[in-house]
């Protein structure tokens, strides 16, 4: 097992959900809940960013209910 630290080096995150849609930070590219794949890559393809976390979270809808997402972090 690698003692490299894949954090090391990372001063800037970005946080990509399938419950937000915003435009990426550094284009005009928009990232669309429902392209979640595309949106991860996107950062990694275009803007050199490295894959951190991937996972769910869960938050709450428009009517206060809980609702599951899943979610991205990305750093470089």
């Amino acid at each position: 097992m690698s003692s490299d630290n894949i954090y090391m080096g990372i001063s800037h995150v970005v946080h990509i959900s399938t419950n937000i849609e915003k435009p990426c930070e550094h284009c005009h590219f928009h990232l669309k809940s429902d392209k979640f794949a595309e949106s991860i890559n996107h950062y990694i393809e275009q803007h050199g960013y490295k894959l951190l976390h991937i996972g769910t979270e869960t938050v709450q809808d428009y009517e206060g209910k809980l609702c599951h997402t899943s979610v991205a972090i990305l750093g470089k």
